[in-house]
């Protein structure tokens, strides 16, 4: 049995103690018919190494082999526009001949474009170079990977490592590397510039779902399980609650939410009588994190002796509700049930859209860094009611506010900042755009421009069954004085909260997961 040590939130939680996420360049975007300019930055001068492995660019656009086989892949990726960052998905096209390898799709403008790499003799990695993309309403685009320097931006070749078991290409770490859609050959002119944490995962294998298929949102719960060595004894640990989706298709159910590391991923089963099953081994994508890529399946077992057994749901007549005995595992391969979490005693419920008074949210962290003029905030917005019924989480919102000594107002998240349309001052509590609204389970962290504040707040806002009802402002008191820029502290006490926002003893912390007041994740055994 083995266990990744930092989930997927560590890694959202982790950008809250780096990052500088609010961007406020402008940019204008040009299309067919439109002038556009791109974003000129100073260029270093490279060094003899640098510049003896920069090939010098020609125009002249890729072309793959007419006989060359490709494979579908994803970009999986952040991409900064000059005006904001935005989380990239896209589909590429892989195509291996020897020891080149072919790419189709990274170019934003010219999707069509190819670029070409060169794979290393032990199959570990690929190197890209700088490359002509082609041209597009009569501009030049370029492939063009720098390193950032104290002078400007240095083009190196982008080099990405390459992990066979589980067919996954990410950027390599040892240096630091932008990739520019850049609009010149001979120096840094970008139209795009996406961050060194970069991905492409294959697209194949994973469950796709019919299209237009027809999902209806199921509250699904149970309890992470653990295993103590010492005494041979299986315990329940964090309760599970989040929000699936359902969609059925003639004999056939879907199910999205069941892999906690990739949410958006889906497992198929089929009816048999009265109940659907689910066959073991089903694919729900590659997990890259920290340098590292862990393949995930999904398997279902039986309990306690965590033998594979297919996985049954059935759904209760009275209720709706899909029911099962078996347990079920996101594991690191196909066959057996070698886990990194094990589900039990789990259960899907039909949500119903009805009105419903939110639980009281709360602040649960707040810091302030005077040089950047940013704040960041961690935030405890509850998926149930008053009475503890569990929300549709597609309905529910929050919004902050702000007490600088003269009485509280709400918090506007202006558009030319944020990247939105209109100004928003409540924000839906599934928006996560990965740089300035980060959702983890039922903590979000989130960024905004603020200082002298004395308090503040959160407001859940919950719009069910055609009617909106607000919670009571949760507050977070900063200081009683008049100055109120705090600044971090690394001699304060380290926080524990469980996955429910619940502030535990540090002293007392039973298997788990928890959330730490410095933004990080951990499992304890």
């Amino acid at each position: 049995m083995k266990k990744i040590a930092l989930l997927l939130f560590a890694a959202v939680l982790s950008m809250a103690v780096n990052a500088q996420p609010v961007q406020n360049s402008k940019f204008p975007k040009f299309g067919k018919g439109k002038t556009h300019t791109a974003i000129n930055a100073p260029r270093a001068e490279l060094s003899p190494s640098l510049r003896a492995g920069t090939p010098k660019l020609t125009d002249a656009a890729v072309t793959p082999p007419a006989t060359l086989e490709t494979q579908r892949y994803r970009l999986n990726a952040y991409i900064f526009d000059g005006t904001s960052w935005e989380v990239v998905d896209r589909m590429l096209q892989i195509g291996i001949d020897g020891s080149d390898v072919y790419l189709q799709g990274f170019s934003v403008y010219m999707p069509e474009a190819w670029i070409k790499g060169t794979l290393n003799e032990d199959f570990t990695q690929v190197t890209f170079p700088s490359q002509y993309f082609g041209s597009v309403y009569g501009n030049d685009l370029y492939f063009y990977p720098v390193s950032p320097t104290e002078d400007g931006y240095v083009p190196i070749d982008a080099v990405f490592n390459f992990d066979e078991r589980a067919d996954v290409f990410f950027l390599d770490q040892e240096q630091v590397c932008y990739i520019l859609e850049n609009a010149y050959a001979d120096h840094v002119g970008w139209y795009y510039m996406y961050d060194s944490e970069m991905s492409i995962t294959p697209d194949a294998n994973t469950v796709e779902v019919p299209e237009g298929l027809e999902t209806q949102p199921y509250l699904l719960t149970g309890f992470y399980m653990g295993y103590y060595d010492d005494v041979d004894e299986w315990f329940e640990g964090e309760p599970l609650m989040v929000v699936a989706q359902v969609g059925i298709d003639g004999d056939d159910i879907y199910v999205q939410g069941l892999c906690s590391y990739l949410p958006k991923a889906w497992v198929k089963g089929h009816r048999e009588g009265d109940s659907y099953v689910f066959d073991n081994g089903q694919y729900f994508g590659p997990f890259v994190f920290g340098g590292e890529v862990y393949p995930l399946y999904f398997m279902g077992c039986t309990p306690e002796t965590n033998d594979a057994e297919l996985f049954t749901l059935t759904p209760d007549p009275e209720t709706g509700a899909l029911v099962t005995e078996q347990w079920y595992g996101i594991c690191s391969d196909a066959v057996e049930v070698n886990w990194y979490d094990l589900l039990g005693n789990v259960m899907l419920t039909p949500m119903v859209d009805e009105p419903a008074v939110p639980a009281d949210p709360s602040v649960l962290y707040y810091e302030y860094y005077d040089d950047e003029e940013l704040g960041f905030l961690v935030l405890d917005i509850p998926v149930i009611d008053v009475e503890g019924t569990p929300l549709m989480i597609d309905k529910l919102g929050y919004q902050l506010f702000c007490d600088y000594g003269e009485g509280a107002e709400p918090y506007i998240f202006w558009a030319d900042i944020y990247g939105f349309e209109d100004d928003q001052t409540v924000i839906p509590y599934t928006y996560n755009d990965d740089m300035n609204f980060l959702v983890g389970g039922q903590l979000v962290v989130v960024y905004f421009i603020g200082e002298d504040i004395q308090r503040i707040g959160v407001q859940s806002v919950y719009e069910g069954g055609g009617e909106t009802n607000l919670s009571e402002i949760g507050w977070y008191d900063l200081k009683t004085t008049s100055v109120t820029s705090i600044t971090a502290d690394d001699s304060k006490a380290i926080e524990y909260y469980d996955l429910m926002g619940r502030r535990v003893d540090a002293a007392k912390l039973a298997p788990g997961i928890y959330v730490t007041s410095n933004g990080r994740k951990i499992f304890v055994k």
